[in-house]
């Protein structure tokens, strides 16, 4: 499958592909999968942008995201995309952990967060967003998912002002 995302690097999950129902039991079986192969590719990315216990630790958390996403393209576009336009709930949820989680590992390994929490998550956002500042990607970012849902007359407000 991941063969099949890197060749096709067109952001869909790629359901044709000889087997995948003996694999996976339904779409989000395989995007739980997909998920699970990405974060071990960041975080082996990270680990390894360490071990020379490099200066610029955020530079380097930086340049493992790129890393992970230049060895992971198509795979990275998917994931993307699942983020833009989650097909059930449970997508939606699972990508969103997976990015929260995805974005305090790299807080922690720049040095700028101790722990996987929320603060964390938002120091790890931004590295990400300059990651792909850096690279010019063209995939909406992962915020517009990690967002919360604001509800009430409060969202209504700042929806008629922004549109």
């Amino acid at each position: 499958m991941i063969e099949e995302m890197q060749a096709r690097n067109d952001g869909r999950i790629p359901t044709d592909v000889d087997g995948v129902d003996a694999f996976f039991h339904d779409t989000e079986d395989l995007t739980d999968a997909l998920l699970l192969r990405w974060h071990t590719q960041l975080t082996a990315s990270l680990e390894g942008g360490l071990v020379g216990d490099p200066e610029d630790r955020q530079e380097a958390a930086v340049e493992a995201w790129r890393q992970a996403a230049q060895t992971y393209r198509g795979v990275r576009r998917v994931i993307d995309e699942l983020a833009a336009h989650p097909p059930t709930e449970a997508i939606a949820h699972a990508v969103r952990a997976t990015t929260y989680n995805d974005w305090a590992a790299m807080a922690v390994a720049a040095g700028l967060a101790s722990d996987f929490d929320r603060a964390a998550s938002r120091v790890g956002q931004a590295l990400e967003l300059e990651a792909r500042r850096r690279d010019d990607l063209v995939s909406p970012p992962p915020a517009e998912v990690a967002r919360p849902q604001q509800c009430g007359a409060l969202a209504r407000f700042k929806k008629m002002l922004v549109g």
